[in-house]
């Protein structure tokens, strides 16, 4: 499956990385953040430490939706084609003002 990759920095080390390939029909997006930290360039945790939220370092959208405004939030299943944005928050804008404007 693939899912399209929208952020303000680098994910995986690249500014030229717009998509990822996985191997499963769907993921959970918990599960998802976690396979996006294992493959990091860099030590980058985008879920806190108990794993129950996302850092507050990031916002994440899923389809142009915020995480939090999703009905089952972390637990929010990507099927292929979707696009999950990964945005820092110290950074204005989100993902270079890709998604300004989306509710």
């Amino acid at each position: 499956m693939k899912i399209f990759l929208e952020s303000n920095f680098k994910l995986l080390g690249s500014h030229n990385i717009d998509s990822i390939d996985l191997d499963c029909l769907e993921i959970p997006v918990r599960d998802f953040l976690k396979a996006m930290s294992h493959r990091s360039t860099k030590s980058v945790e985008y879920l806190t430490d108990d794993g129950t939220d996302v850092d507050g370092l990031f916002q994440v959208h899923v389809n142009g939706l915020m995480l939090g405004l999703c009905e089952e939030g972390l637990n929010t299943v990507l099927r292929d084609g979707d696009t999950v944005a990964i945005c820092m928050n110290v950074l204005e804008g989100c993902c270079g003002g890709a998604l300004q404007g989306q509710n």
